[in-house]
C-alpha cells in the first residue's frame, strides 16, 4: 500500500513540476518538487525505500526528458542511495543537513547529466544547477518536516510511545 501511495504522490509531483512550478521560475530556473521529495524520503527511510523512490522518480522525470531517456533514472537511483546513506548518520529533527544535502546533491545530479550529455555532444547550461540547488534547498526547508512527519516510522512510534517507570 505504501508503494502505491508513493507512486501516486510521485505522479502528482511530476505533474506539478511540469505544469505549475515553471511559473515560479527565476531567470529560467525552477525547483524540482519530485526530486526534492525523493531525496527527503530517502534521507528518512533507508536504502531499500531510497532505491524504490529513486527508480520511480527517475522514470517519471525521464518521460519529460527528451534528449536522454534513462539519465534521470540512473542519477536519481544513485543520488537517492547516497541520500539514504547520509540519512543514516543525521539527527532527523534538524533541517540543516537535509537542506545542505539537497543543494549539493542537485549540483551533483546536473554535473552527472552534463558529463553524460557531453559524451553525447548535447549542450546544457551547467551554471543553472547551482541556482536550482539553492531553489531546491529552499523547498526542502519547508517540505522536509512534512515528509518526515508522514513517512518516518520511527518518529511515529516515538511520538505515541508511553514510558513506564
Amino acid at each position: 500500500m505504501e508503494k502505491l501511495i508513493i507512486i501516486l504522490v510521485s505522479i502528482g509531483l511530476v505533474i506539478l513540476d511540469n505544469s505549475l512550478v515553471p511559473f515560479f521560475s527565476i531567470k529560467g530556473v525552477y525547483p524540482s518538487l519530485l526530486f526534492t521529495f525523493a531525496i527527503a524520503y530517502s534521507l528518512i527511510n533507508g536504502r531499500k525505500k531510497a532505491i524504490f523512490i529513486g527508480v520511480i522518480s527517475g522514470i517519471l522525470q525521464d518521460i519529460f526528458f527528451f534528449h536522454g531517456f534513462g539519465v534521470n533514472s540512473l542519477m536519481n537511483l544513485l543520488l537517492c542511495l547516497l541520500a539514504s546513506i547520509i540519512g543514516e548518520g543525521i539527527v532527523r529533527n534538524k533541517r540543516l543537513i537535509p537542506v545542505v544535502s539537497i543543494c549539493i546533491i542537485t549540483i551533483i545530479k546536473y554535473i552527472g547529466i552534463f558529463a553524460i550529455f557531453y559524451l553525447l555532444n548535447i549542450n546544457i547550461q551547467l551554471w543553472k544547477s547551482i541556482f536550482m540547488g539553492i531553489y531546491n534547498g529552499v523547498v526542502m526547508f519547508f517540505v522536509y518536516k512534512l515528509v518526515m512527519n508522514i513517512y518516518d516510522d520511527e518518529y511515529t512510534k516515538q511520538r505515541w510511545r508511553f514510558k513506564w517507570y
